[in-house]
Protein backbone atom coordinates (compact mmCIF):
# COMPACT_ATOMS: atom_id res chain seq x y z
CA UNK A 1 0.00 0.00 0.00
CA UNK A 2 0.89 3.50 -0.58
CA UNK A 3 0.05 7.16 0.38
CA UNK A 4 1.35 9.88 -1.82
CA UNK A 5 -0.63 12.53 -0.82
CA UNK A 6 -0.10 14.26 3.48
CA UNK A 7 0.74 17.18 4.97
CA UNK A 8 3.04 17.87 8.05
CA UNK A 9 3.18 21.34 9.96
CA UNK A 10 5.33 22.89 7.14
CA UNK A 11 1.81 23.75 6.01
CA UNK A 12 -1.42 23.19 7.23
CA UNK A 13 -0.79 19.34 9.26
CA UNK A 14 -0.12 18.99 12.52
CA UNK A 15 2.25 16.09 12.70
CA UNK A 16 5.73 16.56 12.42
CA UNK A 17 8.39 15.01 10.30
CA UNK A 18 9.36 11.84 12.47
CA UNK A 19 5.82 11.18 13.56
CA UNK A 20 4.85 11.12 9.66
CA UNK A 21 7.56 8.82 8.96
CA UNK A 22 6.84 6.26 11.97
CA UNK A 23 3.08 6.78 11.10
CA UNK A 24 3.82 5.89 7.62
CA UNK A 25 5.84 2.37 8.88
CA UNK A 26 3.10 1.61 11.34
CA UNK A 27 0.96 1.34 8.61
CA UNK A 28 3.10 -0.33 6.62
CA UNK A 29 3.26 1.97 3.49
CA UNK A 30 5.67 0.43 0.80
CA UNK A 31 5.96 4.27 -0.67
CA UNK A 32 4.66 7.53 0.79
CA UNK A 33 5.20 11.24 -0.67
CA UNK A 34 4.72 14.41 1.51
CA UNK A 35 2.70 17.01 -0.59
CA UNK A 36 3.18 20.17 1.68
CA UNK A 37 1.47 23.05 0.24
CA UNK A 38 3.68 25.95 -1.37
CA UNK A 39 6.76 24.50 0.47
CA UNK A 40 9.41 21.59 0.95
CA UNK A 41 10.54 22.23 4.37
CA UNK A 42 9.47 18.67 5.31
CA UNK A 43 12.09 17.50 2.95
CA UNK A 44 14.90 20.08 4.17
CA UNK A 45 14.37 18.52 7.33
CA UNK A 46 14.24 14.92 6.08
CA UNK A 47 17.84 15.29 4.38
CA UNK A 48 18.91 15.89 8.40
CA UNK A 49 17.73 12.72 10.32
CA UNK A 50 18.30 8.68 9.87
CA UNK A 51 15.25 8.13 7.87
CA UNK A 52 15.57 4.24 8.04
CA UNK A 53 15.38 4.29 11.94
CA UNK A 54 11.57 5.41 11.71
CA UNK A 55 10.22 4.15 7.90
CA UNK A 56 11.60 1.61 5.99
CA UNK A 57 9.46 2.19 2.66
CA UNK A 58 10.46 4.88 -0.24
CA UNK A 59 9.73 8.20 -0.02
CA UNK A 60 8.55 10.20 -2.94
CA UNK A 61 9.32 14.08 -3.17
CA UNK A 62 5.87 16.22 -3.18
CA UNK A 63 4.68 19.39 -2.99
CA UNK A 64 0.98 20.37 -3.53
CA UNK A 65 0.81 23.86 -4.96
CA UNK A 66 -1.99 26.38 -5.09
CA UNK A 67 -3.48 27.77 -8.72
CA UNK A 68 -6.93 28.54 -10.37
CA UNK A 69 -8.86 27.12 -13.39
CA UNK A 70 -11.93 29.13 -14.57
CA UNK A 71 -10.77 31.61 -11.76
CA UNK A 72 -12.20 28.51 -9.22
CA UNK A 73 -9.09 27.94 -6.39
CA UNK A 74 -7.65 24.86 -6.92
CA UNK A 75 -4.40 22.45 -6.83
CA UNK A 76 -1.97 20.88 -8.24
CA UNK A 77 0.31 18.03 -6.90
CA UNK A 78 4.52 17.57 -7.88
CA UNK A 79 6.68 14.62 -8.04
CA UNK A 80 9.86 13.71 -8.39
CA UNK A 81 10.81 17.27 -8.06
CA UNK A 82 13.95 19.17 -6.89
CA UNK A 83 12.97 20.40 -4.06
CA UNK A 84 15.72 22.82 -3.16
CA UNK A 85 14.84 24.55 -7.00
CA UNK A 86 11.02 24.16 -5.81
CA UNK A 87 11.68 26.44 -2.69
CA UNK A 88 13.50 29.37 -4.25
CA UNK A 89 10.18 29.61 -6.78
CA UNK A 90 7.73 29.14 -4.24
CA UNK A 91 9.20 31.82 -1.85
CA UNK A 92 9.30 34.48 -4.87
CA UNK A 93 5.89 33.54 -6.51
CA UNK A 94 3.95 32.79 -3.26
CA UNK A 95 3.32 34.59 -0.20
CA UNK A 96 3.40 32.63 3.20
CA UNK A 97 0.32 30.87 4.26
CA UNK A 98 -0.66 33.67 6.72
CA UNK A 99 -0.11 36.74 4.71
CA UNK A 100 -2.57 34.63 1.84
CA UNK A 101 -5.20 34.00 4.89
CA UNK A 102 -5.01 37.74 6.02
CA UNK A 103 -5.54 38.66 2.06
CA UNK A 104 -8.41 36.46 2.12
CA UNK A 105 -9.97 37.60 5.38
CA UNK A 106 -9.81 41.09 4.83
CA UNK A 107 -11.42 40.59 1.51
CA UNK A 108 -14.40 38.37 2.88
CA UNK A 109 -15.13 40.46 5.46
CA UNK A 110 -15.48 43.52 3.04
CA UNK A 111 -18.13 41.41 0.95
CA UNK A 112 -19.78 40.48 5.02
CA UNK A 113 -20.21 43.79 5.53
CA UNK A 114 -21.64 45.10 2.56
CA UNK A 115 -24.02 42.32 2.09
CA UNK A 116 -25.24 42.78 5.58
CA UNK A 117 -24.14 39.41 6.92
CA UNK A 118 -24.09 38.82 10.28
CA UNK A 119 -20.40 37.72 11.46
CA UNK A 120 -20.03 39.77 14.93
CA UNK A 121 -17.95 42.38 15.57
CA UNK A 122 -13.99 43.00 15.80
CA UNK A 123 -14.21 40.42 13.12
CA UNK A 124 -10.14 41.66 11.67
CA UNK A 125 -9.04 42.14 15.24
CA UNK A 126 -9.92 38.94 16.69
CA UNK A 127 -8.43 36.90 13.44
CA UNK A 128 -5.19 34.76 13.74
CA UNK A 129 -3.96 34.68 10.30
CA UNK A 130 -2.18 31.38 11.03
CA UNK A 131 -6.14 29.69 11.39
CA UNK A 132 -7.58 28.73 7.64
CA UNK A 133 -10.27 31.69 6.51
CA UNK A 134 -12.69 29.60 5.69
CA UNK A 135 -12.48 27.61 9.51
CA UNK A 136 -12.68 31.38 10.77
CA UNK A 137 -15.57 32.92 9.19
CA UNK A 138 -17.49 29.75 9.60
CA UNK A 139 -17.57 30.08 12.87
CA UNK A 140 -18.40 33.39 13.06
CA UNK A 141 -21.51 32.60 10.71
CA UNK A 142 -23.02 29.46 12.84
CA UNK A 143 -22.96 31.75 15.81
CA UNK A 144 -26.29 33.09 14.22
CA UNK A 145 -29.15 30.79 13.18
CA UNK A 146 -29.85 33.21 10.56
CA UNK A 147 -27.01 32.51 8.06
CA UNK A 148 -28.80 29.19 7.26
CA UNK A 149 -30.62 31.03 4.87
CA UNK A 150 -27.85 31.51 3.49
CA UNK A 151 -25.46 27.83 3.19
CA UNK A 152 -26.59 24.85 3.32
CA UNK A 153 -26.76 22.06 5.42
CA UNK A 154 -23.71 20.38 4.72
CA UNK A 155 -21.44 23.26 4.76
CA UNK A 156 -23.42 24.69 8.01
CA UNK A 157 -22.02 21.71 9.30
CA UNK A 158 -18.47 21.13 7.87
CA UNK A 159 -16.03 24.48 7.22
CA UNK A 160 -14.26 22.56 4.37
CA UNK A 161 -16.98 21.84 2.67
CA UNK A 162 -18.44 25.48 3.19
CA UNK A 163 -14.90 26.50 1.46
CA UNK A 164 -15.53 24.39 -1.74
CA UNK A 165 -19.50 25.17 -2.17
CA UNK A 166 -19.36 28.56 -1.13
CA UNK A 167 -15.64 30.57 -0.98
CA UNK A 168 -14.19 28.88 -3.91
CA UNK A 169 -17.44 29.04 -5.96
CA UNK A 170 -17.33 32.10 -8.66
CA UNK A 171 -21.18 31.92 -8.36
CA UNK A 172 -21.26 31.76 -4.53
CA UNK A 173 -21.86 35.13 -2.59
CA UNK A 174 -19.43 33.83 -0.55
CA UNK A 175 -17.12 33.90 -3.29
CA UNK A 176 -13.22 35.35 -2.65
CA UNK A 177 -11.07 36.54 -5.86
CA UNK A 178 -7.79 35.87 -5.50
CA UNK A 179 -6.52 36.28 -8.56
CA UNK A 180 -3.74 38.16 -7.98
CA UNK A 181 -2.61 36.16 -5.36
CA UNK A 182 -2.69 32.78 -7.10
CA UNK A 183 -0.14 31.59 -10.07
CA UNK A 184 -2.49 30.35 -13.28
CA UNK A 185 -2.56 26.45 -14.12
CA UNK A 186 0.41 26.86 -16.48
CA UNK A 187 2.30 28.94 -14.44
CA UNK A 188 2.00 26.11 -11.05
CA UNK A 189 2.56 23.64 -13.84
CA UNK A 190 5.50 24.89 -15.63
CA UNK A 191 7.00 25.77 -11.50
CA UNK A 192 6.33 21.91 -11.10
CA UNK A 193 8.13 21.37 -14.30
CA UNK A 194 11.21 23.65 -13.80
CA UNK A 195 11.85 21.76 -10.82
CA UNK A 196 12.17 18.43 -12.64
CA UNK A 197 9.05 16.83 -11.67
CA UNK A 198 5.65 15.78 -13.07
CA UNK A 199 2.21 17.43 -12.73
CA UNK A 200 -0.50 15.76 -11.29
CA UNK A 201 -4.37 16.94 -10.17
CA UNK A 202 -5.61 15.76 -7.07
CA UNK A 203 -9.01 15.27 -5.76
CA UNK A 204 -10.96 16.66 -8.55
CA UNK A 205 -14.26 15.89 -7.34
CA UNK A 206 -13.58 18.03 -4.25
CA UNK A 207 -14.68 20.75 -6.23
CA UNK A 208 -18.26 19.87 -5.91
CA UNK A 209 -20.40 21.07 -8.96
CA UNK A 210 -17.57 22.18 -10.32
CA UNK A 211 -15.27 19.05 -10.79
CA UNK A 212 -16.20 18.24 -14.25
CA UNK A 213 -15.73 21.54 -15.39
CA UNK A 214 -12.47 21.63 -14.05
CA UNK A 215 -11.37 18.35 -14.67
CA UNK A 216 -12.89 18.96 -19.06
CA UNK A 217 -11.07 22.71 -18.88
CA UNK A 218 -7.76 21.07 -17.76
CA UNK A 219 -7.73 18.13 -20.04
CA UNK A 220 -8.45 20.56 -23.29
CA UNK A 221 -6.30 23.56 -22.26
CA UNK A 222 -3.40 22.39 -19.93
CA UNK A 223 -0.66 19.69 -19.94
CA UNK A 224 -0.48 17.15 -16.97
CA UNK A 225 1.41 14.17 -16.37
CA UNK A 226 -0.92 12.63 -14.27
CA UNK A 227 -4.47 12.13 -11.77
CA UNK A 228 -5.06 11.39 -8.50
CA UNK A 229 -7.55 8.27 -8.69
CA UNK A 230 -7.59 6.92 -5.18
CA UNK A 231 -8.74 9.45 -2.74
CA UNK A 232 -10.36 9.49 1.03
CA UNK A 233 -13.65 11.38 -0.16
CA UNK A 234 -13.95 9.51 -3.46
CA UNK A 235 -17.11 7.22 -3.85
CA UNK A 236 -16.94 4.24 -5.73
CA UNK A 237 -18.41 5.84 -9.05
CA UNK A 238 -15.89 8.58 -8.62
CA UNK A 239 -12.94 6.67 -8.28
CA UNK A 240 -14.12 4.00 -11.38
CA UNK A 241 -14.66 7.61 -12.98
CA UNK A 242 -11.12 8.59 -12.43
CA UNK A 243 -9.43 6.05 -13.70
CA UNK A 244 -11.86 5.85 -16.78
CA UNK A 245 -10.16 9.05 -17.58
CA UNK A 246 -6.75 8.67 -16.78
CA UNK A 247 -6.88 5.55 -19.01
CA UNK A 248 -8.65 7.28 -22.03
CA UNK A 249 -6.05 10.20 -21.64
CA UNK A 250 -3.07 8.11 -21.09
CA UNK A 251 -2.28 9.80 -17.82
CA UNK A 252 -0.57 8.14 -14.78
CA UNK A 253 -2.33 7.12 -11.37
CA UNK A 254 -1.33 8.23 -8.22
CA UNK A 255 -3.60 7.99 -4.92
CA UNK A 256 -3.89 9.68 -1.09
CA UNK A 257 -5.75 9.97 1.69
CA UNK A 258 -4.55 14.29 1.94
CA UNK A 259 -3.89 12.91 5.89
CA UNK A 260 -3.29 16.64 8.11
CA UNK A 261 -2.68 15.24 11.41
CA UNK A 262 -5.47 16.48 13.90
CA UNK A 263 -6.47 19.20 11.69
CA UNK A 264 -8.58 16.60 9.43
CA UNK A 265 -9.46 14.13 12.85
CA UNK A 266 -11.83 11.73 11.03
CA UNK A 267 -8.81 11.49 8.02
CA UNK A 268 -6.28 8.98 8.79
CA UNK A 269 -2.63 8.18 6.96
CA UNK A 270 -3.29 5.09 4.40
CA UNK A 271 -6.57 4.44 5.45
CA UNK A 272 -8.21 7.87 4.75
CA UNK A 273 -12.21 7.20 6.58
CA UNK A 274 -10.65 3.91 7.13
CA UNK A 275 -11.18 1.70 4.47
CA UNK A 276 -8.74 3.53 1.63
CA UNK A 277 -6.49 0.91 0.11
CA UNK A 278 -4.26 2.40 -2.47
CA UNK A 279 -2.25 -0.39 -4.01
CA UNK A 280 1.64 -0.08 -4.78
CA UNK A 281 1.48 -1.09 -8.36
CA UNK A 282 -0.10 2.25 -10.03
CA UNK A 283 3.32 3.63 -9.21
CA UNK A 284 5.06 0.86 -11.39
CA UNK A 285 4.93 2.75 -14.20
CA UNK A 286 6.19 5.91 -13.48
CA UNK A 287 8.30 5.54 -10.05
CA UNK A 288 11.22 5.55 -11.98
CA UNK A 289 10.80 8.38 -13.39
CA UNK A 290 10.95 10.47 -10.74
CA UNK A 291 13.06 8.40 -8.34
CA UNK A 292 12.60 8.13 -4.37
CA UNK A 293 14.27 10.07 -1.58
CA UNK A 294 14.88 6.85 0.16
Amino acid sequence: MIDLHMHTKYSDGTDNVVDILKKAESHKLDIIAITDHNTCGAYDELKNIDIKQYYSGKIIKGIELNTKVLGIPIEILGYGIDTDKMNEITKIHYPSASKRNQIEMERIYKICKEKNISVGENVLENYDSNMYTSKYLHSLLIKDEKNKELIDEEAWGNSNIFYRKYMSNPDSLFYVNMDDILPTFDEAANFVKEAGGLVFVPHIFEYRENSIKILNDILQNHKIDGLECYYTTFTEEQHNYALKVAKENNLLISGGSDYHGTFKPDVEMAVGFGNLAIPTDITNNWIDLVGSFT
